[in-house]
């Protein structure tokens, strides 16, 4: 079976493999069948090794990367999404202050392969941080692209690089709230309303300012809570007078 397959077929499932990483995806892509994948890598051993090589060198590349995002070209197939799955973590553990020291699975084959439902996707992770810019709001964010906390936060903990872009997204956010707040401010009475570039609900300055307390932005400003201190009454205030 293997001799008929044409070496035009062959040498477009290497590539893809070398791409990808993911036996499956090549062949479908080569359009040949996983079978006749595996019974030309048992009658050649020229082809298995070039199979082994290709995925070494996409695990490799794969394993570098702080994204979940495929390379160009293989954001789609077939309508499905691609994202790069396979990651145990333990590089991130390694490199990354948030980790360290802590306990980790070991790494598992990292690919490209069609995302599963309900998983974190670049298409997800570019509308979690951009609502999450937008409000400062975690929950909120999350509660916009349909996500959990838990599954945010070991997403965050495998790839360095969403986690980068989380932290900037709520730099980023904090100051622009920040600004908003001055403006709303200055402006009681032109009812000038919070900057509203993304598509999220509507947030209250009360919201807004409990999100900047949370992220450190308030630190220093305005009182700490409780009661207001009681005023002084008019004898006290006759008496600090005229003493």
């Amino acid at each position: 079976m293997s001799r008929k397959m044409s070496a035009g077929r062959r040498a477009g499932f290497l590539r893809a493999l070398a791409e990808t990483g993911n036996q499956t995806l090549a062949a479908e892509v080569a359009k040949v069948s996983r079978s006749w994948v595996v019974k030309a890598r048992g009658e050649d051993s020229g082809f298995d090794a070039a199979v082994r090589d290709a995925v070494a060198a996409a695990r490799a590349r794969l394993d570098a990367g702080a994204s979940r995002a495929p390379a160009p070209g293989w954001t789609y197939f077939e309508g499905e999404e691609l994202v790069v799955r396979g990651t145990g973590g333990s590089r991130v553990a390694e490199d990354s202050d948030e980790t360290a020291g802590r306990a980790v699975a070991p790494r598992r084959r990292v690919q490209v392969a069609r995302a599963r439902l309900k998983q974190w996707t670049p298409r997800i992770e570019d509308r979690f941080l951009a609502a999450l810019q937008a409000t400062c709001n975690v929950k909120a964010a999350l509660a916009a692209v349909g996500m959990s906390k838990g599954s945010a936060h070991t997403h965050r903990g495998r790839w360095p690089g969403f986690a980068r872009r989380w932290r900037e997204a709520e730099e980023a956010g904090a100051l622009r709230l920040e600004w908003a707040l001055v403006e709303h401010a200055q402006n009681l009475a032109s009812r000038l309303a919070l900057p509203p570039p993304d598509p999220m609900p509507d947030l209250s300055v009360d919201e807004i300012l409990h999100s900047l307390y949370l992220h450190g932005h308030l630190s220093g400003m305005g009182r700490r809570p409780g009661r207001w201190p009681r005023g002084a009454t008019l004898d006290e205030a006759l008496a600090s007078l005229l003493s």
